[in-house]
């Protein structure tokens, strides 16, 4: 676990989604995506629901 793993997912909750977050963190979506999966598999937990 990194703190911008953190810093990415506290980000998702202030902001509501995955791309309000990526814009605040001048960061694109797909990195954003991809480092929560990586804390997902290093926690071996699920964060989000990807079912919609």
């Amino acid at each position: 676990m990194t703190f911008d793993q953190l810093k990415i997912l506290v980000a998702i909750a202030d902001h509501g989604s995955v791309l309000a977050a990526a814009r605040a963190l001048h960061r694109t979506q797909p990195t954003i995506n991809v480092a929560m999966r990586k804390l997902e598999e290093e926690l071996n937990l699920l964060l989000f629901d990807r079912s919609s």
